[in-house]
């Protein structure tokens, strides 16, 4: 079996502990980093893009070519999310780690109940400030509100 590891960005579901290492047992977390001039959306399902001076905060985690493949299935890879190379700061390193962005099909849309409980337990358990939810919330709320 083959254990290359790469690193992989988390800023929705993937950030979840458990649901992670369910489909991944070979992940570890890094904690939490930072991704530069990007903002997280809601379309359905969590989503980055590009947007100047804003920030998420995401998971690092540090994967297998198996977890990969996991992750690509899950996805929806590549119909669904497509993948880019970004770099963030991890222990004072500018590292490039994979992470899945939604192809441009998909608007912003309210998740359900379940998906957002789901990604909240996966901020709370790396400490990652749950504002970044909410704004992404009222976002899509301002657009589906008349």
């Amino acid at each position: 079996m083959n254990l290359l590891r790469k690193y992989y960005l988390a800023y929705g579901m993937n950030t979840n502990l458990s649901s992670m290492y369910q489909r991944c047992p070979n992940a570890i977390s890094l904690g939490k980093v930072t991704l530069p001039d990007h903002e997280l959306q809601f379309k359905q399902f969590c989503d980055v893009v590009p947007k100047k001076g804003s920030d998420v905060d995401c998971v690092l985690w540090s994967i297998t070519e198996q977890c990969e493949k996991s992750l690509d299935r899950l996805e929806g890879y590549p119909d669904f999310y497509t993948k880019k190379n970004v770099q963030v700061w991890h222990q004072g390193k500018l590292i490039w780690a994979m992470i899945y962005v939604m192809t441009d099909y998909y608007e912003q849309n309210l998740p359900s109940e379940y998906y957002f409980f789901t990604v909240l337990e996966g901020y709370r358990s790396h400490d990652i400030n749950e504002n970044q939810l909410h704004q992404a919330l009222n976002r899509v709320d301002h657009i589906l509100t008349p």
